[in-house]
């Protein structure tokens, strides 16, 4: 299943993307964590669906999604496990930098939230997700805040310091189709 905003298309990652990938991760530290294709690969077995934003030229945007039951060593999916019971949970979306500021991360939630409202077991589930308040990103908060999240809990790692958010499915808004 693809979701296609001109000239994007949202679609389930391939092993193919993985360099291209790893470099948008990369040009968007500090706001994601560090991956290398091995650790990519990983992820990507872990997770619930992990979801590209192709251009013709190749991956510009990456989503990915896990559920509580995965086995991720994380401080801030650890936070989420012990405060949350059942919830699906945005490990990282990053975008290349000439991509930011088009609604392409607004297209890779948009297909993720139709991916998790087909599915019976994650479709009332709460989303969470993390956000960097040391190092500040509030570009970050505002979209997040955008898309119905809400905080619910802060932490200091002492190198970095993070807001917890979550979307509740049955009261955050419809995001609505791209203008």
């Amino acid at each position: 299943m693809s979701t296609t905003t001109a000239p994007f298309q949202v679609r389930p990652i391939e092993p193919a993307d993985f360099p291209a990938v790893v470099a948008i991760n990369e040009a968007s530290l500090p706001a994601v964590s560090s991956l290398t294709v091995a650790a990519l690969s990983d992820l990507v077995a872990t997770g619930v669906v992990t979801l590209v934003a192709c251009s013709p030229d190749g991956p510009v945007g990456v989503l990915v999604c896990l559920d509580h039951e995965a086995e991720y060593d994380s401080r801030n999916f650890e936070w989420l496990k012990q405060s949350l019971t059942r919830f699906t949970y945005v490990d990282r979306i990053a975008l290349a930098p000439d991509a930011r500021g088009k609604a392409i991360g607004r297209d890779l939630y948009r297909a993720l939230l139709a991916r998790l409202a087909a599915d019976p077991l994650r479709a009332h589930l709460p989303l969470a997700c993390e956000v960097n308040t040391r190092p500040p990103n509030p570009g970050s908060m505002r979209f997040h805040g955008g898309l119905g999240f809400v905080e619910i809990g802060r932490q200091d790692h002492g190198d970095k310091a993070v807001a917890y958010l979550m979307r509740d499915p049955k009261t955050a808004p419809d995001i609505g189709e791209r203008s």
